[in-house]
């Protein structure tokens, strides 16, 4: 047996954080949409007019009613709509953690190397193990030979 002092050890801590981000997009897919207008166009001194009594309108859901209008020779339809947004994007964003723990053993400084009879004692203590242990096998051996 010997003495031995204790080894001086740290604990080191390292923590890593990776953030993966993944950018995803979508169709947003809106319903279809009419608006309509009818009427009867006469010719009154030979230019073409409007009849008032003749318009039919309707807006649809997001289109608004068509303006017409007749002037001398020229027929101008305006429809608008609202505004719709078509198309959307985002971003995912995922975060790992990863926490490792190192244990570090630092050397210890030996201040007096072993004395020669020291040395003598730890290889008699070894050789004296062995000894046992070969004497216990045989023992063992030799008991299981005899009752057999």
């Amino acid at each position: 047996m010997a003495c031995r002092t204790r080894q001086v050890a740290t604990n080191e801590v390292s923590k890593t954080k990776t953030v993966i981000r993944i950018q995803r997009d979508t169709i947003l897919k809106t319903d279809p949409d009419s608006s309509f207008y009818k009427a009867w166009i006469d010719c009154i001194n030979g230019k073409p007019v409007l009849k008032p009594n003749s318009e039919t309108k309707k807006a649809g859901n997001y289109l608004h009613v068509p303006n017409v209008k007749i002037e001398g020779n020229d027929l101008s339809v305006d429809c608008y709509a609202v505004a719709q947004k078509l198309f959307k994007t985002w971003q995912q964003e995922y975060i790992e953690e990863h926490e490792t723990v190192s244990t570090i053993r630092y050397p210890i400084n030996v201040s007096k190397p072993l004395t020669w009879w020291q040395k003598i004692q730890i290889y008699l203590g070894r050789i004296a193990l062995l000894l046992s242990v070969v004497y216990l096998v045989y023992r063992l051996i030799k008991q299981k030979l005899k009752i057999n």
